[in-house]
């Protein structure tokens, strides 16, 4: 892998949770591959709580050979939100906000083959059981195919890349001991995030 691709605002109802409006075309930002981790089923995890309040976002994650899908998972793109919202009002990039250790989970890949209606199978997330976020690719504003495209025309894309799609709404802070669920399909897993 040589690089985390990442895309912003591709659900209509998380821009307007963050007051922001929606894109005409998709709206990219990379994270190092250093940023992330991929996570299993019963896992204990520590985030860098003590540099301020950590959202969710849950998304379909892709993994790419050639520019093509070769296998899917879901993941979780981490956000310093304080630091982000800060950033953003100076006019500054707002990177180190998304690019830390442990900002880019992913639970395990599974090939397409495996899961061949996962472009219709709505996911979900779930924090203490409280169901936080849901929904499938077709809400999405861009399919993963115009994102790769589009990512294509402006940086080279090297095997191995992995692709988070964009989060629905329902984004939030993350606290230490809150149970996480992961549910899409044949992908499942629970982890426990600790101080």
């Amino acid at each position: 892998m040589d690089k985390v691709i990442c895309l912003g605002k591709n659900y209509s109802e998380h821009a307007v949770e963050m007051k922001e409006a929606l894109p005409e075309k998709p709206v990219l930002f990379l994270k190092p591959p250093s940023c992330h981790t991929e996570i299993k089923d019963g896992q204990t995890l520590r985030l860098p709580w003590e540099r301020g309040e950590i959202h969710h976002e849950c998304e379909v994650v892709l993994k790419l050979y050639k520019k093509n899908v070769i296998a899917i998972t879901l993941g979780l793109d981490l956000t310093l939100r304080d630091l982000q919202k800060k950033l953003k009002l100076a006019g500054h990039p707002w990177e180190i906000s998304k690019s830390f250790k442990h900002s880019a989970l992913t639970l395990p890949f599974t090939a397409q083959r495996d899961f061949p209606n996962w472009r219709e199978e709505p996911f979900r997330f779930f924090v203490n059981n409280e169901l936080r976020q849901e929904a499938s690719l077709k809400d999405a504003l861009f399919s993963p195919d115009a994102a790769i495209h589009h990512a294509d025309d402006y940086f080279p894309i090297s095997d191995g890349d992995i692709v988070f799609t964009g989060t629905p709404k329902g984004v939030g802070p993350l606290k230490p001991w809150d149970e996480v669920r992961f549910e899409w399909g044949p992908i499942q897993a629970k982890i426990r995030l600790v101080e």
